[in-house]
């Protein structure tokens, strides 16, 4: 397992229940994400909502050291940017390290093309990733994939956060249904804890030079 790397790439991951007004939620967070975009060190975030309970945002931000996120959080403008969040989410937090990259095309804004896995993997993390890996390549064979992030927690690093994407709904749609999709995701359940969740891609967005 690799070892905390200041000078290394990390993905911080946030999950918000929003207990408030998810409009109210959504634009102190645009502002808080906009903020993140211009630190040093940032790369790019991406952030989702969830299809069956649409007050549960994930947001991946990716960084391209450690040391730039550790800056960031004891800057006063992310305090304050916390301080007026804080009263509005519930919030699980996790960091993560990308053990492998698909990228294909970029999803469209504003419809369900995302699927999100969580994975607590038993003990054969290699034999998990590696399956992982061939359900990318299952997914690659169909028309509209856009690619796939497979993150693997800092934290406890034998649980995993898969983000798969498409360009459109339809394309999702079609590759769920698929007999090598399913066929994936039942080799993985094999040998790790599954869950998935369908998301709406809400943004993607890159550093501001």
């Amino acid at each position: 397992m690799p070892d905390r790397d200041l000078g290394g790439p990390v993905t911080v991951v946030n999950r918000f229940t929003v207990t408030g007004d998810t409009s109210e939620f959504e634009r102190e967070f645009r502002e808080h994400s906009q903020f993140l975009r211009q630190r040093p060190g940032f790369d790019f975030l991406v952030t989702v909502r969830l299809v069956d309970a649409p007050q549960v945002y994930v947001h991946l931000g990716h960084w391209k050291c450690l040391r730039g996120f550790l800056d960031t959080v004891h800057d006063d403008v992310f305090l304050r940017h916390v301080r007026r969040l804080g009263p509005l989410v519930e919030t699980e937090a996790d960091q993560a390290v990308s053990v492998g990259r698909v990228l294909r095309e970029n999803a469209e804004v504003g419809v369900p093309n995302v699927v999100l896995t969580w994975a607590d993997v038993s003990d054969d993390w290699r034999e998990f990733e590696r399956r992982f890996a061939e359900l990318d390549y299952q997914c690659d064979r169909l028309e509209g994939f856009g690619g796939s992030d497979l993150l693997r927690s800092t934290v406890q690093p034998l649980t995993y956060t898969g983000v798969q994407w498409w360009r459109t709904a339809e394309d999702c749609e079609r590759a769920l249904r698929s007999r090598g999709y399913r066929n994936g995701y039942r080799a993985l359940s094999g040998i790790a804890k599954i869950t998935t969740e369908r998301t709406r891609h809400i943004a993607y967005e890159r550093v501001i030079a």
